[in-house]
């Protein structure tokens, strides 16, 4: 407790995430951890996974509170979810506010609904910050058939704009979605911050790759990330089967990394295409396994398809696999170019076909992929990575804190500014 007394109440956050454990949740730890660098003391309320407890400190700055919710995949079971954030989510806030204090309210969706939660602190003077992960009515549209003029997405639409209007900043993770927050949430652009989801390069480095996976003649094509119906993963599994079944490659193997609620579904998927001994599924694993096993691979694959959704977002796994110096096969996305640069072979949208040949290609051609994955490495190095998002976030806290912060760097694009030396 030493520590957080010494701590003045206006550095002292809380961050509460709707839709997962803070423990799996890299954003959101890079997050607090360069807060908790900052000075700042970093109270976390999020969901409690089995193996979570409902309480834990990270190191001497940041506390997590966990509360139970349930998870379905249904609408019907999503609004079961949002009641039990608004009930036990509200009093684990009351206890931080009680027993901590807090000078900034940090809400990362989705779900668009921590502002109500929110509203009473706003009202005692507490800021608000919209960490918007995702664009939660897109993200609705493509794992359904509803239509825009719906109920369901009206609500949605007008939680998102509740969220945008209570916000004294929003936090961005691109310039698309920085766009929407200014055309349709009304945010003057200065108030939005574009901190981007660069890899921890202390995390993702190259180490010895696992053995077993793979045979000294064979490609081992990797796929890192949730397995959920917008996640494309299906996409991954047809090119698959059209590699080894009409193609005859015996020679190129896949392992998928990963879970989701799509999963089980995708392993039976795959079971009836036949490529059991092709395929790995190895579900969630340990970061260890995982690190070993992605650096095994020689090529990697992002298979988002085109949606609204996955066109103006920034995907995670692709400057993950470029940190490992991993050539990578992607569909043709607006925030993917932005990110992948001359690292990734890209492919028109949602074409299965396509999507295989090019991954056939690069199976062909070492050398191509070593230049690749050079410059993946080298554009995440000068570019990408977290360190370069840092100053944007702390920025955001101090224009929530003081309007407009008395230094702000340029608030996004294709090309931040140099990371501030920390000490």
């Amino acid at each position: 407790m030493r520590g957080e007394i010494d701590v003045p109440m206006k550095k002292r956050a809380l961050i509460f995430i709707e839709d997962g454990s803070y423990t799996y949740d890299n954003r959101v730890i890079r997050e607090a951890n360069a807060l908790a660098a900052d000075g700042w003391s970093v109270t976390v309320v999020c969901p409690k996974y089995p193996d979570d407890p409902f309480f834990r400190e990270v190191g001497n700055r940041i506390r997590v509170y966990y509360y139970p919710k349930p998870s379905y995949d249904s609408l019907e079971g999503h609004v079961v979810e949002a009641a039990f954030t608004l009930v036990f989510g509200s009093l684990w806030t009351f206890w931080v506010y009680v027993r901590r204090g807090f000078s900034v309210f940090q809400a990362c969706n989705p779900m668009d609904i921590l502002w109500m939660i929110a509203l009473p602190y706003k009202a005692l003077g507490k800021r608000f910050v919209f960490d918007q992960h995702d664009l939660v009515p897109e993200l609705v549209i493509s794992q359904t058939s509803l239509s825009p003029c719906h109920p369901v997405l009206k609500a949605l639409f007008l939680m998102e704009r509740r969220s945008y209007r209570l916000a004294d900043a929003v936090i961005a993770t691109n310039e698309s979605y920085k766009e929407i927050a200014v055309s349709r949430g009304g945010k003057r652009p200065e108030d939005v911050f574009i901190v981007r989801n660069g890899p921890d390069l202390d995390k993702f480095r190259r180490i010895p790759p696992r053995t077993g996976l793979k045979a000294e003649d064979e490609v081992l094509v990797g796929y890192l990330g949730n397995m959920n119906a917008q996640d494309g993963v299906d996409h991954l599994l047809k090119a698959a089967e059209i590699i080894i079944n009409r193609y005859g490659r015996k020679d190129i193997r896949f392992l998928l990394i990963g879970g989701g609620g799509s999963q089980p579904g995708l392993v039976e998927f795959s079971r009836s295409l036949g490529l059991q001994g092709n395929v790995i599924f190895t579900g969630r694993i340990p970061d260890d396994e995982m690190l070993s096993s992605l650096n095994a691979c020689d090529i990697c694959v992002q298979p988002d398809p085109f949606s609204a959704l996955n066109d103006k977002s920034t995907m995670n796994k692709v400057m993950e696999y470029m940190a490992l110096e991993k050539p990578v096969v992607a569909y043709d996305l607006k925030e993917t170019r932005v990110s992948g640069g001359a690292a990734v072979s890209y492919v028109k949208p949602n074409d299965v076909d396509g999507l295989a040949r090019a991954i056939m290609a690069l199976a062909d051609k070492p050398d191509v992929r070593m230049e690749m994955g050079r410059k993946g490495r080298e554009r995440v190095e000068t570019m990408l990575s977290w360190p370069y998002s840092i100053p944007f976030l702390l920025s955001a806290y101090r224009h929530s804190l003081a309007g407009d912060s008395e230094e702000k760097p340029v608030s996004g694009g294709d090309r931040p500014s140099r990371p501030e030396k920390r000490t």
